[in-house]
């Protein structure tokens, strides 16, 4: 148990079931907490893996990948494509339905 003064001539004393153990600290380097020891982390044969992300980038760019196939659209005759209005996509519309 502590005493502790909380104005002149007004003292309490704290209840060892009432004292904080661990109280939370702030930044201050003097602060009289004792140091905890580190924690046990269990080592892992995935530890020792070697880490070679990239070597294993490069090696993607020798994969080899699919051919790229050419897409022609094909538009009925008479027809056109335009910029729907107030869309993001387009649209079929009949040629003379546009301006030149």
């Amino acid at each position: 148990m502590s005493r502790h003064q909380v104005a002149p001539n007004c003292f309490f004393e704290s209840d060892e079931s009432e004292v904080t153990r661990n109280p939370i600290r702030g930044v201050s380097k003097s602060s009289h907490a004792p140091k905890e020891p580190a924690l046990f982390v269990r080592q892992s044969t995935l530890d020792d893996i070697p880490d070679n992300f990239l070597e294993r980038m490069r090696a993607l760019r020798s994969f080899p990948r699919l051919p790229v196939v050419e897409r022609v659209p094909t538009l009925p005759e008479g027809y056109a494509v335009a910029i729907a209005y107030n869309k993001g996509g387009y649209q079929i519309v009949p040629e003379k339905d546009l301006k030149r």
